[in-house]
C-alpha cells in the first residue's frame, strides 16, 4: 500500500493466471473500494481465461473446434470481440495474422461471425487466441478497476501490461540481449513478445505465418497501443508483415513500435 497523496493509496496484488503472475496496483481513496476492485479485476482475468482457453474443456475455443459446421453457435460477448478483432488483424496482412492453427483445415476466413455473437465454422478450425487473449484480459481488468472507482491502475500479466490515470508509470523492458530500457507510459498499453522459452505458457504453439501455417522464428517485439489486446496482436503482425505493411497497420490503430537500445 502506498499514499500518492491528494486522497489516492495504491494497492498491489499478484496472483497467478494466464499461465503468467499477473499483478494489479490500483488508485483507490480506500481499502475497501480498492478490494473490492481488485477482486473484480482478477475475476475478469479469471473469466476471459476459462472462456478462451484453446483446449480446456467448456471452452468458446474448444467448442469452436468441435462446432458442427455451417451451424450457428453462440459465443460469450467477450470471445466474439476477440475474434473480431483478430480478423481485422487478419484482413489488413493478408492473412498473415491467423490464429487458427495449421492442424484444421479453417483459417480465420472460414468462421464466419455474426452480430448476435454468434460464429458459424465453414470449415474445421482450431484457435490459439493466445497473447491477444491475454491482452484483451488485461483490457478487461482495467475496465473493472475504473467502474469500481479506482483513479489510476496498471495491470501487468507477463508481456502485456495497461496503465491508466493521469499519473505517469515507468516501465523496464527487459530486451532481447537481458538488458533493461526504461519507458514511460500514461493511459497506453504495451506488449512484448519474444522467442518461446522455458518459461512459457504450455499451450502456447509458438509463433507461425498465418497463410502457410509454416513456424517462424520468434524474436523481441515490443508495442504500444491504446489498449492490450491490439498492441499484443500487433506484435505478432511485426513478426510477419513487410515493413511497409506493418508501418500502415501501426498507424490504423495510432500504434507504434518501440525501439529500444540492447
Amino acid at each position: 500500500m502506498i499514499d500518492q497523496g491528494q486522497g489516492v493509496i495504491t494497492f498491489q496484488r499478484v496472483r497467478p493466471a494466464l499461465g503468467t503472475l499477473v499483478a494489479v496496483e490500483a488508485g483507490a481513496p480506500d481499502d475497501k473500494v480498492a478490494q473490492r476492485a481488485l477482486a473484480a479485476a482478477f475475476d475478469a482475468v479469471d473469466q476471459v481465461a476459462r472462456l478462451m482457453h484453446p483446449v480446456a474443456v467448456g471452452s468458446d475455443a474448444q467448442q469452436i473446434a468441435c462446432a458442427a459446421l455451417n451451424r450457428p453457435l453462440t459465443i460469450h460477448p467477450w470471445t466474439w470481440q476477440v475474434l473480431r478483432l483478430a480478423r481485422e488483424l487478419h484482413t489488413a496482412t493478408q492473412g498473415l495474422f491467423d490464429p487458427c492453427l495449421a492442424h484444421a483445415a479453417g483459417r480465420m476466413t472460414a468462421l464466419e461471425l455474426g452480430d448476435d455473437h454468434t460464429v458459424i465454422c465453414r470449415a474445421p478450425a482450431a484457435l490459439d487466441l493466445g497473447g491477444i487473449a491475454k491482452g484483451f484480459a488485461v483490457d478487461r481488468a482495467v475496465d473493472a478497476l475504473q467502474a469500481h472507482g479506482c483513479r489510476n491502475g496498471v495491470v501487468n500479466a507477463g508481456g502485456d501490461l495497461r496503465v491508466f490515470g493521469d499519473l505517469p508509470q515507468s516501465v523496464l523492458l527487459r530486451t532481447a540481449a537481458g538488458s533493461v530500457a526504461p519507458l514511460q507510459l500514461v493511459n497506453a498499453a504495451l506488449a512484448v513478445s519474444a522467442p518461446r522459452c522455458e518459461t512459457s505458457p504450455r499451450e502456447h504453439r509458438g509463433f507461425y505465418r498465418g497463410t502457410t501455417g509454416e513456424s517462424i522464428e520468434g524474436r523481441w517485439v515490443a508495442v504500444t497501443a491504446a489498449e492490450a489486446a491490439i498492441a499484443d496482436g500487433l506484435t505478432k503482425c511485426a513478426l510477419v508483415c513487410p515493413a511497409p505493411m506493418l508501418e500502415s497497420i501501426l498507424e490504423s490503430y495510432g500504434a507504434r513500435l518501440v525501439n529500444v537500445v540492447a
